[in-house]
Parts: C-alpha cells; structure tokens; sequence
C-alpha cells in the first residue's frame, strides 16, 4: 500500500459528497435551484427515466426518451462546467468534475450549499450520507508491464492460464469501523481508452452511511465530524488498493 498524504496531482476525474432525504415536492426542490442560479446559472430537468436507465449524459432530456417522463428534479451546472448539483426530490448532491481544489475548499463548498438546501427545501429526515471519489488512473504499457507494480488487489490469472492480461473488473462492498457505515469499490480497466502505450484503470471509492436521523440543527452540526470521517476511509481504502511507487507519480 501506499502512504496516505495529500498528492500534489491526484488522479480524480470526480468527487461527489451526497444527502438522500425522504421525498418532498418538486416546487420546494424549484425554490432550491432559484436560490442557487447565481453559482449555478444553467439548469434543466433532471426526469425519472434519465435516472432508472442510466443513461449516459450526452443521452439525457432527448425528447423521444424523456418527454413522458417524471421530473424528479434539477440537474444545475455552474459557468467553467467544474461543478454540477444534483437536486432531486430525495436528495442533494454536488459533484467536483475536474480540477479538483483539494478536500477543505470542496467539503466548504458542499456545506454551504448544504445550510440552503436546508432552508429551501427543509427536509425532515436524512437517509443516507455518500462520498464518493472516481479516480482515474494511466498506467504505463511496457513490455514487463505487471499489475502489480501499481495495484495491490489486482484479480489474479487462474493457474495453467497464460499469466498475462490487461482487462478487469473488481466489485466489492467492505464493512468499515463507522457505524452504518459501508464502502463499495470498484476497479476496472477502461479498455475502450486504451492506448498502445497506457492502459486507463478506473477506481471508485464510494463510502455510504446509512442512517434514519432527523434533519435538525445538530445533525448539521455534526455534518463536517461526519464527513471527515467518511473521507478517512475513503483514504484508507484508496491508498490500500496503490502501491506506493505509483502513488509517487502524483508527487
């Protein structure tokens, strides 16, 4: 494993801090995006069949797919296209999507918006808290490349099988010391980037914590404990999973 520090480039292709609440209506999630144009000047419907499907982005609020379907919410997107907010009629989230600026300018920014999601839309029960990280690694292809040089949960080759591979997916949800709190990592290769000289590998970190609180003046209080918490074993998992001569790559 690697030592955990901060890294001077890290390899974060998004970073996401996430409340799901029970539902409420759609005009209180409306006052919500209202409150926020000035930071978020460019909306549109976030709708229900976007959502199920997961459909990929270029393909949301075409009219043949989507017209019919239920709005669940705002998809809102700030001018540089760095931050998008997600406000849905069971939640809120923001998303980091490029230039990350590091964790206390990006966890300061989620509270802020947060205390006016609190007051727009006064939720009266928080369901689970998410933080999520998608990281995006470019290893080197050379003629010893080895898996192991870079991971240190790489899948193995069953014996008798050639010992050479370059595609992958890992699934795994792992129990943490938090209480109701568990983490869900994925590690694929992303073989439709690869190069002739760089195989893409993707992990994503997504530490979840499931609760049934009341959305009241201490549960914001302990909000920032919470999720600074969550982000030390965001950090536990991810360091565990490089090795350390990779993690010098972002020095």
């Amino acid at each position: 494993m690697a030592i955990i520090r901060p890294l001077a480039r890290p390899p974060i292709r998004e970073a996401i801090i996430e409340i799901r609440s029970e539902r409420c209506e759609l005009s209180r999630i409306t006052a919500l995006r209202d409150a926020i144009v000035a930071d978020f000047p460019h909306s549109q419907p976030y709708r229900l069949a976007s959502a199920a499907l997961r459909l990929p982005e270029e393909r949301r609020n075409r009219p043949d797919l989507d017209a019919t379907a239920e709005q669940i919410g705002w998809r809102c997107e700030s001018a540089d296209g760095l931050e998008v907010a997600l406000i849905r009629t069971d939640g809120f989230s923001v998303a980091r999507v490029a230039d990350y600026p590091g964790w206390d300018a990006f966890v300061e920014r989620y509270l802020a918006l947060y205390d006016r999601y609190r007051r727009c839309v006064a939720p009266l029960e928080i369901r689970r808290i998410g933080l999520r990280y998608i990281n995006d690694i470019r290893l080197p292809i050379t003629p010893s490349f080895d898996f192991d040089d870079y991971l240190t949960s790489a899948p193995r080759t069953p014996r008798g099988l050639p010992q050479t591979f370059y595609d992958f997916l890992v699934q795994m949800k792992l129990p943490t010391t938090l209480e109701g709190t568990t983490v869900d990592v994925t590690q694929a290769t992303d073989a439709g980037a690869r190069s002739e000289y760089e195989l893409p590998v993707i992990i994503d970190v997504d530490v979840g914590s499931h609760c049934l609180g009341a959305s009241d003046a201490r549960f914001g209080e302990r909000l920032p404990e919470t999720l600074g918490a969550m982000r030390t074993i965001k950090n536990d998992v991810f360091f565990g999973l490089i090795t350390e001569e990779l993690a010098e790559t972002w020095q």
